[in-house]
């Protein structure tokens, strides 16, 4: 299994230092136009998951790992719990 690993990280070595936008996302959810020009600062928008759910690492849409917030002196991060297979 390393073996293999090593060899696909070998093929793609000249990718490697290539930058690609992440975005972490919290949960989900759909809500009527109405009610978004309704909003106001003190707002609350429910959302799919429950706060014990973690969060999920995306690239151009697709889950790559799954982790929960943590927070390091004033800066919030996510620790990956779960890496996501290709399911090709």
């Amino acid at each position: 299994m390393k073996q293999e690993n090593d060899e696909i990280i070998e093929s793609w070595r000249e990718f490697m230092d290539v930058r690609i936008p992440l975005s972490v996302e919290l949960g989900s959810t759909q809500m009527k136009i109405r009610d978004i020009l309704e909003l106001d600062e003190s707002s609350i928008i429910r959302l799919t998951r429950s706060t014990g759910e973690g969060v999920d690492v995306r690239a151009d849409g697709q889950r790559l790992v799954s982790g929960e917030i943590i927070v390091i002196e004033d800066r919030a991060g996510v620790r990956v719990n779960e890496i996501i297979k290709n399911k090709n």
